[in-house]
């Protein structure tokens, strides 16, 4: 082939790259995510079209005129068989415990539910299991019961309503209580600073990821895709703010991302890069310092009732 035949082939198309090895290890964390919690299957989703997104732009950067459809055709495709196909394999696997024992929940229940001539060919164990999951997907579309701490996912990256996890009010005498009344709660309220913070960093995010095409900051919002974006399609389901521990790493990674911002490049003048210091010192201090605040809170130290209250700096988080 000539050299100009090639050159308009890499144009139009690009080239072909099929083993992405990633791409299967990633596969195996998403299916052991999906086997510890189901909203792993959003995370499969989020990251799966992010590789592809990646692979669009790269091939948009070298010149590829068709990248869109090359890239969903010559990437896409081979992405979706590394990572879906493994996913699945190794969800299956995590249950290999419940599939070799005879006492698992609902183990035993094709055996008592026969199959009809449609499905006589299916394993009884492979029967339960799906009725199983049936099961678990009939429990959480139902689970609309009002609770006192629930919250809208709004409200769960500024804190607005933490879910009160123990409280115990020991007396005079009680658990160590040197007072009249003390408080022994348990309460998740994230550090403010960082979740105060990372709030801000979605805009710096999307404005870094549309406009200058930093594809960091895209990987952080996928995070965010996966992990929170969900929950605010869930409808009338009862749902509470320690869910948004799924998506804490990119929190962290939204602030740190807005840091590495304020402190600036390695290349800075001297200025520049000692307020840049500054700030970030400044801040890091100060979320250290909070932090320790309410270390109580997520240990039931006993504490004086007063200063419980002192703790709760807005009314819903009582």
């Amino acid at each position: 082939m000539s050299r100009s035949v090639l050159t308009r082939a890499v144009d139009w198309a690009g080239p072909r790259v099929w083993w992405r090895p990633w791409r299967v290890v990633a596969g195996i964390s998403l299916g052991l995510a999906a086997g510890v919690k189901w909203s792993g299957l959003y995370f499969l989703v989020a990251f799966g079209l992010m590789t592809v997104f990646w692979d669009i732009g790269a091939r948009r950067a070298i010149g590829v005129r068709r990248f869109a459809a090359t890239g969903i055709l010559r990437d896409g495709i081979p992405a979706f068989l590394a990572i879906v196909p493994t996913a699945a394999v190794v969800y299956v696997a995590s249950w290999w415990g419940w599939f070799v024992s005879d006492h698992g929940y609902n183990r035993q229940w094709a055996v008592t539910h026969p199959a009809d001539a449609r499905w006589s060919w299916v394993p009884d164990a492979a029967r339960s299991w799906w009725n199983y999951h049936a099961q678990i997907l009939d429990f959480h579309r139902g689970l609309s019961t009002p609770h006192v701490y629930q919250s809208h996912p709004w409200s769960w990256i500024v804190m607005g309503r933490p879910t009160s996890m123990f409280a115990e009010y020991p007396k005079l005498g009680q658990d160590g209580c040197e007072v009249d009344m003390c408080a022994k709660v348990i309460t998740p309220i994230g550090t403010p600073t960082i979740w105060w913070l990372a709030t801000a960093s979605i805009l710096v995010l999307l404005f870094r990821w549309a406009l200058r095409r930093d594809w960091r900051a895209g990987a952080i919002l996928a995070g965010y895709a996966g992990g929170y974006l969900p929950w605010f399609f869930l409808g009338d389901r009862t749902i509470y703010q320690f869910y948004a521990v799924a998506f804490v790493p990119y929190v962290v990674l939204g602030v740190t991302y807005v840091l590495g911002l304020i402190l600036g490049p390695p290349g800075a003048d001297a200025r520049r890069r000692r307020l840049g210091v500054t700030v970030v010192g400044c801040y890091l201090i100060v979320t250290a310092l909070i932090f320790a605040w309410f270390v109580p809170m997520y240990t039931a130290q006993v504490i004086p009732y007063h200063v419980w209250w002192v703790h709760m700096w807005f009314p819903s988080w009582v």
